[in-house]
């Protein structure tokens, strides 16, 4: 274990592919390269903590739902690229990029996400999920350090806008049943759950960067919670 400055603070190595920043008992961020079993009971733990801390357990299940479908869209993001470097596609090629997604799904197993989790971390690939809180609201980061492609921006703008339009899950899966992905019906899915507990969905947001994606959760729990906002977010 690796004791880094600060009072009460330390970084832990869990295992070969979980890292946790800790400070007070209390986990401020989790670097993974793949979700397992571990990881998903380490959000948990977290996300209790810190609502408990806060006084608002009812939201626990909303909130870790959330944060594990944007941890398994950012590993799976990670472990996609290192599927096409070893193939020699490129994310900027139209065609070249719909062979390689259409590939990538046709072969995407349990054991493939291990074995890319693995190869991920070996390139630097990583998700990070950060957590900042206090009194007046909860901030959550969801990153992964590789860009997305023009295709999968448009795409999750595309998403989002539908997903704003719903307020029950089951009716936006029967009306875009042919044609929404698994990540699609996942973002649908964190708005949805938004509005059901009462939290503005714009409240969400993804940030796009040369060199990362960043998928932003902010609960505001007083009416003293600052909001942040970027330019290149969706």
């Amino acid at each position: 274990m690796e004791k880094i400055s600060g009072m009460g603070k330390e970084t832990s190595e869990i295992s070969d592919h979980i890292k946790l920043h800790i400070e007070n008992g209390k986990i401020l961020s989790l670097k993974t390269h793949r979700v397992s079993k571990s990881v998903e009971e380490h959000i948990k733990e977290a996300v209790g903590l810190i609502l408990d801390r806060l006084t608002y357990p009812t939201l626990v299940p909303t909130l870790y739902t959330i944060i594990k479908e944007l941890a398994i869209n950012a590993c799976k993001a990670n472990q996609k690229r290192v599927f096409f470097e070893e193939r020699g596609y490129s994310m900027l090629n139209p065609s070249e990029y719909a062979r390689g997604v259409r590939e990538y799904r046709e072969m995407f197993s349990e054991e493939m996400s291990n074995e890319f989790g693995m190869k991920a971390k070996k390139k630097g690939y990583f998700c990070l999920i950060n957590f900042k809180f206090n009194d007046d609201g909860i901030t959550i980061e969801v990153i992964n350090n590789t860009p997305i492609a023009k295709e999968e921006e448009k795409a999750i703008r595309e998403r989002l806008e539908k997903g704003m339009v719903y307020d029950d899950i089951a009716q936006f899966y029967m009306d875009n049943a042919d044609t929404t992905e698994g990540a699609g019906l996942g973002l649908a899915l964190i708005l949805i759950m938004l509005k059901g507990e009462g939290i503005d969905p714009n409240f969400f947001r993804i940030i796009i960067g040369e060199d990362s994606t960043i998928a932003r959760l902010e609960i505001p729990l007083s009416d003293k919670f600052i909001s942040v906002r970027d330019p290149n977010q969706i």
